[in-house]
């Protein structure tokens, strides 16, 4: 894989996972991140672990100029930079749409100017909206309930258009569904829930769970979608744009996942007093039900998934905690 990529969002936990699977791979990687919400550690992971193959760029999606120098030369363009929590997006739809829509128009024309002949977006599963037509195709209905859900139709709308007109870079937008793992922000009000419930029992306090707990997701590791990432940039022909779901192709509720946490950070030696969560009320913009079908996936690019929940969250202890 000697090609050069693009990275934005590098220094997120997606970002610097997808970065480390690439450059192991024998892939040069240009990291691009202005850290809104990514972390410098990450980057000063991938510097010291890979100083020949890893370089770095400080910049804005929404500064055309930044983006442009980040992608010359780049062969490969994946996009992850954005604002991603649902509960901002309600807060600040204005800060939103800026960085998810303009941020992602910028960094099409920067990979598209700079010769790029893939170029491959984060979308989300967000789309769907509280989609009854269960599991999620990637031909179910549409129906946004938050203006980041929105923000990612409307990428997917801009991709398929700009494709069209621009066949000589091919887009591929996957839809994430619920992407957990390493290096993931465990603090702040936004932060993920299986990392933020792992911090939390391992300093001995309870999980707080929005709802009842009966609410499912379709939580899919982020090696596996490093793989999808990889096998999309080697695929020859296709459509010049197309959609995939990015998941496990199996779910769990809520209060099961909090309790499989709970189990797998007893099992790594850690004597944690467990009585529960905490429940809150519901959340606005937050759906109830979501997991997918991955048949397009397994099809296109030969995906199986390889970890499963419990493999998942045992990667996550020990990696990122050093426990096995």
């Amino acid at each position: 894989m000697a090609q050069t990529w693009l990275v934005t969002g590098a220094a997120g936990f997606i970002g610097c996972n997808l970065s480390a699977h690439l450059l192991e791979r024998g892939a040069s990687v240009v990291g691009f991140d202005n850290f809104m919400t990514g972390k410098h550690e990450n980057i000063d992971r991938l510097l010291a672990g890979y100083p020949e193959g890893f370089s770095f760029i400080k910049g804005d999606i929404l500064n055309p100029n930044e983006i442009c120098e980040a992608a010359a030369g780049c062969e490969n363009a994946v996009h992850l930079a954005a604002q991603v929590s649902v509960q901002r997006s309600v807060d600040d739809m204005v800060e939103t749409n800026a960085i998810n829509v303009d941020g992602f128009l910028n960094t099409y024309d920067a990979a598209l100017k700079a010769g790029a002949k893939r170029f491959i977006y984060a979308s989300s599963c967000a789309v769907y909206g509280d989609n009854p037509d269960l599991p999620l195709r990637e031909n179910s209905a549409t129906g946004p309930l938050s203006p980041y859900a929105v923000s990612k139709l409307t990428n997917e709308l801009y991709a398929d258009v700009l494709a069209r007109l621009h066949p000589q870079m091919t887009a591929t937008g996957l839809r994430f569904f619920n992407i957990y793992g390493p290096w993931q922000d465990h603090n702040g009000g936004y932060a993920a829930v299986i990392p933020k419930w792992i911090a939390s029992l391992m300093r001995g306090e309870r999980p707080t769970i929005f709802g009842d707990g009966s609410a499912s997701r379709d939580f899919c590791f982020v090696d596996d979608l490093c793989s999808v990432v990889t096998a999309a940039a080697r695929r020859e022909g296709g459509p010049d744009h197309a959609v995939y779901n990015v998941a496990s192709g199996s779910h769990v509720s809520i209060l099961e996942l909090c309790e499989e946490i709970a189990r797998e950070v007893t099992r790594s030696g850690i004597n944690i007093p467990f009585d529960g969560p905490l429940f809150q009320p519901h959340r606005d913009g937050d759906i109830l039900h979501s997991y997918a079908d991955i048949a397009a996936i397994r099809k296109t690019f030969a995906y199986s998934p390889e970890f499963g929940l419990s493999d998942g969250l045992r990667a996550i202890i020990g990696r990122q905690w050093g426990r096995a």
